[in-house]
């Protein structure tokens, strides 16, 4: 049976499912966002505060962030159609329902990414780019000869271990099933004439694994037959390897020639190439294991009736099923909990044997080689077995007992999780600091992968999670692959990149320590508007490297998210992306910052009486956030603005400390082209706006201002000036970036909502207009007879603002011919507060 003849009742239900879910899993916060003291922990201003240990102490990531329990699967989704092919994003569904897989038998949280890599170079690099973001790489449908040479240099690149699906997993699976059915005809392993049918990824790992574990007799064939030493054609670099290992004779022939008298077949190649009369050829009571999915090299009912003793497929609707699902799930909790550097030989061997050990000897038989997906106790048995093997290797990064990782799987698996929460200190005088650490060390971090629609029974796992319903989606996709935003969870997904230059207040302090931060933000955009948003921290600083690297990741993605890359080099980087690709790219220190500056702005000016245009404005600091607050500033119509970095006040004819990007706004500010310091220009000044360091603000130079002025003190975590000395010296209303203080202008306001909006309609991208329709969108909650001093803006917890953003944004694009989904901006506000309120997609 094929996928075309999977019965389209269960076709059509598994496509209704990933349709009315957008996928099959989502990103999660731990912590529930309850008030802003838990607020306060999880963002600004508590998550400086890992940030500055894992800066101090990187290898402290694994215990106060995802990164401890997190796996990237890196497709490019290659071999899923053979010679065929596909879009990367015909991958998504194969990898989310993997993620599932992961997340339901040994609580690993694995995140797909779909890479368009051009060449396995640009792939490995990407790979490593990625490293601080995660604890383990999963590499998975990636075509020979690519796979090797993607998995050789990772191996020997990363700092995190690299098991590839369809070498690895494949390899143990089918020595686990030799094993048990070796038993079954009462043979040895050793004496076993094994034929391999299939020269790819999962073939040419599968008889190098069976050659170190003692299969002497072992030949591989592919399309041109038997592979051997100086075979003149058909051959790569993987393969010539290969005949030196096997194969010893020399034999030549077709797959039908070498099948006589063998004791195995194991086909990983394709469907429908062998016959009744090739088993018939083989040696008694014959072991055939038929793995090619959807269809079978040759059906069971076939190779039975033809005299095969043992026979699996890799189909779930067969009897020994034999699917990598089984192994990977159990291997990477292992490698996780152990920490583990590198994979060796034994520790495959060891994962073998576990996995074949799990059926005592006295229930085997012909029908039962190999346990069954829902046998809970296979995951703890590897994952025990892994830490074993990484442990007598010396490839272990911490010492822990085995049978305690198996004790937490098993625990994972019956009680929802693999620890409690470490328990609270009981201490009445921590500090802000230590609660800060203490909440992310007894979570692990704040974010997880949660499945959207859980493995219950055999029924969804059949429909939804293995060959062959698995390949449906798959399919539709390459077919069609507008449909990867309706069947997957790309279409509400938001990759949050940043390269940890220009950390909050806290500078270049680099990938790994910035990875707190982007767990944060992806909380909030999960809490405020139901974008499933996740962190990717590159280790990478050319311009020319991000740009290659988001690029490559962005067919997993609906949007992108760039956060804390400093300046100027974040404004090249987003408007190359913003060319590159169809969808919306949004730097938030520049446009988020802006958005809820100029929201507060507004409301400060009916506060004051006064409008835009009649403003006269200083701003402190040049980076990403101040140059785009005065690009949006001037888009409104305030005509009068300063810009000072730490050289002074900007202006045309400065030549000292400028870049491009300085050079540039100096032609649209200062128009008076007033020299000094900020303490100099400041004076008669409206609006301070301070985007720099702490304490850059003092009370003279409030005092020096102009009557009543607004105060922006956003520097983070410590402000330019404290709210009370600015309204000592006369300040008639101050905003910080700080929850703890009023007025905070903190991003949250804005990011969500902006996206949310932006994805729903599946904007090509976020252009001034849709930001200036955010920033009003912001302002007008605020009814004018409730506008006080101390409250310009909605609070950062106010659940009426994304949704409001959301169709003001939509509003716009739709207006600017920028929806590729037009959508009524009414339907997109209240599909917004659904997910807010209720978790739920709007159907």
């Amino acid at each position: 049976m094929s996928s075309d003849d999977f019965p389209s009742a269960d076709q059509d239900e598994g496509l209704d499912y990933r349709r009315r879910y957008q996928g099959l899993i989502g990103v999660h916060s731990k912590v529930p966002i309850r008030d802003r003291a838990v607020l306060s922990l999880v963002y600004t201003p508590g998550v400086a505060e890992p940030c500055l240990e894992i800066s101090q102490n990187p290898l402290s990531s694994y215990d106060l962030t995802c990164r401890g329990n997190t796996v990237a699967i890196l497709t490019d989704g290659s071999d899923i159609f053979g010679r065929a092919g596909g879009p990367p994003e015909a991958a998504i569904p194969i990898a989310e329902a993997k993620s599932v897989i992961f997340k339901t038998f040994a609580g690993v949280d694995a995140f797909p990414l779909c890479l368009a890599s051009p060449s396995p170079a640009d792939f490995v690099e990407t790979g490593l780019a990625i490293t601080p973001t995660f604890g383990a790489i999963c590499l998975d449908d990636i075509s020979a000869p690519h796979a090797f040479t993607i998995a050789d240099h990772l191996e020997k690149a990363a700092e995190i271990p690299v098991f590839s699906n369809q070498h690895h997993g494949t390899a143990i699976l089918v020595l686990a099933g030799l094993l048990n059915a070796a038993k079954v005809v009462n043979k040895q392993l050793d004496e076993l004439s094994v034929v391999i049918s299939g020269a790819g990824v999962a073939g040419i790992g599968v008889a190098r694994l069976l050659h170190r574990a003692g299969v002497r007799d072992l030949v591989v064939c592919d399309r041109a037959g038997a592979i051997y030493r100086y075979r003149p054609e058909r051959m790569n670099w993987a393969k010539a390897y290969l005949a030196k290992e096997t194969n010893l004779q020399g034999r030549r022939g077709s797959l039908a020639e070498m099948l006589h008298g063998a004791d195995a077949f194991v086909g990983v190649s394709t469907g429908n190439i062998v016959d009744a009369g090739m088993i018939r050829s083989m040696a008694p009571d014959p072991i055939v294991f038929s793995l090619a999915v959807p269809d079978p090299e040759i059906s069971p009912a076939l190779a039975r009736e033809a005299g095969a003793k043992v026979v699996a497929t890799g189909r779930s609707d067969y009897p020994n099923t034999m699917d990598i699902s089984l192994v990977f799930p159990g291997v990477f909790r292992g490698l996780l909990d152990c920490r583990a550097r590198n994979i060796r030989l034994r520790t495959l061997v060891y994962a073998a044997q576990a996995l074949a050990a799990v059926i005592p000897p006295d229930e085997l038989h012909p029908d039962q080689i190999i346990p069954r997906i829902f046998d809970f106790r296979v995951a703890p048995a590897i994952a025990a077995a892994v830490v074993r093997g990484a442990l007598e290797a010396g490839e272990a990064g911490r010492e822990i007992d085995p049978e305690l990782v198996a004790e937490n799987t098993r625990r994972y698996v019956y009680e929802g999780r693999l620890l409690p929460p470490k328990p609270r200190r009981l201490d009445e005088n921590k500090t802000f600091k230590e609660e800060a650490i203490e909440l992310r060390q007894r979570h692990g971090g704040v974010l997880e992968i949660r499945s959207k629609i859980p493995i219950r029974d055999h029924h969804i796992l059949n429909v939804l999670y293995v060959p062959p319903a698995a390949l449906i989606p798959a399919r539709v996709i390459r077919d069609d692959p507008s449909q990867v935003t309706e069947l997957t969870a790309k279409g509400n997904l938001v990759a949050i990149v940043t390269d940890g230059s220009a950390v909050l207040g806290l500078g270049d302090i680099g990938p790994q320590a910035a990875l707190p931060v982007m767990e944060g933000k992806a909380v909030l955009f999960h809490t405020l508007a139901g974008v499933e948003a996740f962190p990717i921290c590159l280790a990478a600083r050319e311009p020319d490297d991000i740009v290659r690297i988001v690029t490559d990741i962005a067919p997993a993605f609906g949007g992108i998210n760039l956060e804390d890359i400093s300046a100027p080099r974040c404004f090249e980087i987003e408007a190359r992306l913003r060319e590159a690709l169809d969808l919306p790219v949004f730097h938030d220190d520049q446009h988020g910052t802006a958005i809820v500056v100029m929201a507060a702005m507004l409301n400060g000016c009916r506060l004051r009486g006064c409008s835009l245009g009649d403003l006269k404005v200083t701003i402190n600091g040049a980076g990403a956030a101040g140059i785009a607050v005065t690009k949006l500033l001037l888009a409104l119509g305030v005509g009068d603005v300063i810009l000072c970095d730490r050289a002074g006040a900007i202006h045309e004819g400065r030549t000292e400390h400028m870049d491009v990007s300085k050079f540039e706004i100096s032609s649209l500010t200062n128009r008076e082209r007033r020299s000094g310091s900020l303490a100099d220009v400041i004076a008669g000044a409206d609006v301070f706006i301070g985007l720099s360091a702490p304490g850059t603000l003092t009370p003279r130079m409030v005092r020096a201002m102009a009557p009543n002025p607004l105060v922006f003190a956003l520097a983070n975590p410590v402000p330019e000036i404290t709210p009370d000395l600015a309204k000592e010296a006369g300040a008639l209303a101050v905003a910080t970036g700080r929850s703890d203080y009023p007025n905070q202008v903190n991003n949250s306001l804005a990011f969500p909502g902006v996206f949310r909006g932006a994805l729903d309609i599946k904007a090509r991208q976020i252009d001034d207009a849709m930001k200036i329709a955010a920033a009003h969108a912001i302002a007008d909650l605020i009814d004018p007879a409730d506008l006080t001093p101390d409250y310009l803006i909605p609070d950062s917890l106010d659940y009426r603002v994304s949704p409001r953003v959301a169709a003001a944004v939509a509003t716009s694009a739709l207006a600017a011919g920028l929806a590729q989904r037009p959508r009524d901006p009414r339907e997109v506000e209240a599909s917004c507060r659904d997910r807010v309120y209720e978790d739920a997609v709007a159907l």
